[in-house]
Formats: structure tokens, C-alpha cells, sequence
């Protein structure tokens, strides 16, 4: 593979690396409610540039590592207030968006 053969690959692979990163972003902000619900959410995704299906997808898949532990909350099994954030971070979630889905199902 020729140099130039290489250096494009290495750009193409950035740009798309970029882009996951990007929609990764901006699922765990969908996640924390900052693009709002339904169609609202597409418009405001569309309109910020990113491909709503892309986003959801990821939203999605989060949604399957998160949602158990929101469900967990909601049971106790991770304390109240102070505790309970410092026992989510302990374990690797990110406590403002397991509670932003803990409201969302308790207010749904």
C-alpha cells in the first residue's frame, strides 16, 4: 500500500472516528434530556447536524447498559443522595444521567 494509499485510510478512519465521537456526545446529552422527546428531539438533533438515526441508535444501546442500573436505583440498591452518587461513580455510571432515566421512569 502506497504512502498516500495509507495516509488517506488514516484520514477516513479520523473523520469517522470523529463523527462516532461526535453522536456519542450527543447520545449521553439526549440521555441527560438536553435535546428533549419524540419529534422535538429529531428536530433539535437534525438542526444541530447530526443524523437522528445515528444518535438514537447509540441512545439506544446506552439506554441497555443504563436502564438495569436506573431500575437498580429506583429498588435501593445503590443508597440515597450523596451515597448514592459516590456508589454509581464507584461502579462506572455517570450519576446525573442514571438519574435523569431514574425521573423519567418514575415520572412517566
Amino acid at each position: 500500500m502506497s504512502d498516500e494509499m495509507k495516509r488517506m485510510d488514516e484520514e477516513q478512519l479520523d473523520a469517522v472516528a470523529g463523527g462516532v465521537t461526535a453522536n456519542l456526545a450527543a447520545a449521553y446529552d439526549v440521555l441527560a434530556g438536553k435535546y428533549g422527546e419524540g419529534e422535538e428531539r429529531k428536530r433539535r438533533l437534525t438542526a444541530a447536524g447530526y443524523n437522528y438515526n445515528d444518535v438514537q441508535s447509540l441512545v439506544n444501546a446506552l439506554w441497555k447498559g443504563y436502564g438495569p442500573v436506573a431500575n437498580d436505583v429506583i429498588n435501593g440498591k445503590y443508597g440515597n443522595n450523596e451515597a448514592r452518587r459516590a456508589n454509581l461513580l464507584r461502579a462506572g455510571y455517570d450519576p446525573d444521567m442514571v438519574q435523569n432515566l431514574v425521573n423519567n421512569l418514575i415520572w412517566r
